[in-house]
């Protein structure tokens, strides 16, 4: 994406702020052209005042002098209201776009993503994109405007070949300078976010899994690899700022030569009586003020860079398509009907945003699943890890679309149904949930906002968590801390399950939801379910056969594939993968 299409997206996306960004720019000219005034007010009234060219005298020289000061410092307060005002809603209006545009890839395409290097998107790049509105837009405008007033006036006041010499020093200063070292500049910026991001993204994991970097001894190596990192983010910062200091050493060498040539060709000038004296110092004075907004160019041409950058990061997530989209035309559906898999296949997809080269083939994680579960039963799927049962319960979730084949509930493909309603529809609790960094309460209320004390208190109750809540000090407002850490893993999975069963849906999946439980616990739990579900549709995913044993119907995986289906009794009778499953538990066991 060019610069220019960048630019338009991001004046697109904060069009509601252009009125005040407007006003910063007008108030920029105002206080630019006030900065030049004072420089040629000065310069003139040096060689006018004392040689008594002028019926100013010195005291109207100094008060016209405050004035412009004053009126320059009220010109200075207006541009930074207006925009830091313009710089503050744009980053909140870039917030609220990314987020809105991420909703409904998720959460299929944002569980793909790192989260390290989404959050480093989402917040170091969106802020650095702050340059593009405070730092950019103004001095742009005002480099072209200002120098062009300012050399009219030059012409107009001493002489048209002076304001020539100023307009060829600007011309190397705004256009020729800038590009020395430009293509190096850009790459040097996009690697610099790229390789931030990557270093976000690893700071994120030693922190999170601190424990088992501690338990591993890998201290030494992940410091190794933070290195490797910061070595690629110093690189790339070397280039850039070597550029942005060869630029400015080359800009204050054109203003000095500018400056002088403007006075060595209007001193030329005066012998003639072409120019006076006093008018040598006025277009000095405007030479001197005049470079002031085109060396601007370069003081945020490096930083736009990097916004630019930033942009880019910003819109590789925001411009993905979803993987799972909102039909164009939703339809209803039965939520109590049957449930069916039909020669359902699937594959994982692998997702890259800023790595180069084309994706490696990934193997097939379900061969032409064709599963029928019943409606108001409680149908369990068994199987060895890796076996394809998750897929499922992601795939009845539309967590994921099959790549061929299709799942319906009463008879309706579900993706023709509307995905508000498909997940009120369906109300799932995984084997590793989201636990928020909030009360009991407030992660209960997730489900069912409108739930009363009784209702939060009979969820509890149904998965064994009521006694313990009641043993907090502070109950059902205890907070659990960063993704649950106060809990234990049993504690997260119940409390998860007791959401779930908030939802009131009409399918409830469980998704190994109580793999950490301990089978004392355990046989509770799944009592307080069966009583809660009576009558609803449920899949659960079992981790052990001994926990289904009195399910409706049992479908056995393995390698992606339906081994089996039946209940339990028929299926040990035959002494085949079902069978085998639980004569491996008991050897484990």
């Amino acid at each position: 994406m060019s610069r220019f299409q960048l630019s338009k997206r991001l004046l697109s996306i904060t069009r509601r702020v252009l009125a005040p960004l407007a006003l910063s720019i007008v108030a920029r000219v105002v206080f630019l052209l006030l900065g030049v005034g004072l420089f040629a007010l000065g310069g003139w009234a040096v060689l006018a005042v004392p040689t008594g060219r002028s019926a100013w005298g010195a005291g109207a020289v100094i008060a016209a002098l405050v004035v412009m000061s004053l009126l320059k410092g009220l010109a200075r307060y207006g541009e930074q209201f207006a925009g830091h005002f313009v710089a503050f809603h744009s980053l909140a209006m870039l917030r609220n776009y990314f987020y809105d545009r991420l909703e409904p890839q998720a959460p299929a395409g944002s569980d793909s993503l790192d989260p390290g290097d989404l959050l480093n998107r989402v917040t170091k790049d969106i802020d650095r994109i702050e340059v593009f509105f405070a730092h950019t837009l103004a001095p742009v405008c005002t480099a072209v405007v200002v120098p062009a007033i300012t050399l009219g006036w030059m012409g107009a006041a001493t002489s048209w070949w002076l304001a020539l010499v100023e307009l060829c020093f600007l011309l190397v200063s705004g256009l020729v300078v800038p590009a020395l070292g430009a293509g190096e500049s850009r790459a040097a910026a996009r690697d610099l976010r790229v390789a931030r991001g990557r270093l976000a993204a690893h700071v994120t994991d030693s922190v999170q899994g601190v424990r088992e970097v501690l338990a591993f001894g890998a201290q030494g190596r992940r410091m190794e690899q933070m290195g490797a990192h910061e070595a690629a983010i110093a690189s790339s910062t070397a280039v850039s700022t070597g550029w942005i200091a060869r630029r400015r050493g080359i800009n204050q060498a054109v203003l000095g030569l500018s400056v002088l040539a403007v006075a060595l060709v209007g001193l030329s000038m005066v012998p003639s009586g072409a120019l006076a004296p006093d008018q040598v110092g006025l277009a000095v004075g405007i030479a001197l003020g005049s470079f002031g907004p085109v060396l601007a160019v370069e003081d945020f041409a490096a930083d736009l860079d990097q916004a630019f950058a930033s942009a880019e990061r910003v819109f590789a997530v925001t411009d993905r398509t979803p993987l799972v989209a909102d039909p164009a035309e939703p339809v209803g559906f039965d939520a109590a009907g049957d449930i069916a898999f039909t020669g359902v296949s699937f594959t994982y997809p692998q997702v890259r945003l800023d790595a180069d080269g084309a994706p490696g083939v990934r193997p097939e994680v379900l061969h032409d699943v064709t599963i029928r579960i019943p409606a108001g039963r409680t149908t369990a799927i068994v199987g060895a890890s890796g076996s394809g049962k998750s897929t499922l319960a992601a795939l009845l979730t539309r967590t994921w679309d099959p790549d061929s084949g299709s799942v319906s509930i009463g008879g309706v493909d579900i993706r023709s149904v509307g995905l508000r309603p498909l997940r009120e529809a369906v109300a799932s609790a995984p084997q590793r949930p989201y636990i928020f960094n909030d009360t009991v309460r407030a992660n209960l209320l997730l489900a069912n906002p409108g739930a009363s004390p009784a209702q939060l208190d009979e969820a509890l109750e149904r998965v064994d968590l009521a006694s313990w809540a009641a043993s907090e000090p502070d109950g059902l407002d205890t907070n659990v801390g960063d993704m649950g850490e106060r809990l234990s893993g049993g504690q997260r999975q119940r409390l998860a399950l007791a959401r779930a069963l908030l939802r009131d849906a009409s399918v409830y999946v469980l998704d190994e939801a109580t793999s950490q439980v301990d089978p004392g616990t355990e046989a509770s739990v799944l009592a307080g379910i069966r009583e809660a579900t009576r009558g609803r549709t449920v899949v659960v995913i079992a981790h052990r056969v001994s926990t289904v044993a009195d399910a409706d119907q049992i479908v056995v995986m393995d390698s992606g594939r339906v081994v089996e289906t039946g209940a339990y009794g028929e299926l040990m009778a035959r002494g085949g993968a079902l069978a085998a499953l639980v004569a491996r538990e008991a050897t484990v066991a």
